[in-house]
């Protein structure tokens, strides 16, 4: 009984928060992209600041690939 109490214990401490990257990081980051239309720019941000997991992959990828990986994410997502 000892254990599930304390077990009981540790299910009510305070559980950390996911990072969130603030919108202007994620405008700022679209914005380093060169010929990349506003309505392109507009469509990736839109889906960037509601997944995190995604502006991650984002980021990762090298700067000459982000405005072809962000059209086909728009491309995929509109057909």
């Amino acid at each position: 009984m000892k254990g599930s109490f304390q077990y009981a214990l540790k299910s009510l401490e305070p559980l950390e928060l996911p990072k969130v990257t603030h919108p202007l990081e994620i405008l700022a980051a679209l914005e380093k992209i060169l010929d990349l239309a506003h309505s392109d720019m507009l469509r990736a941000y839109g889906k960037l600041i509601l997944s995190e997991r995604l502006f991650q992959a984002f980021m990762e990828l090298p700067m000459e690939f982000r405005n072809e990986w962000l059209l086909m994410l728009n491309e995929k997502n509109n057909v």
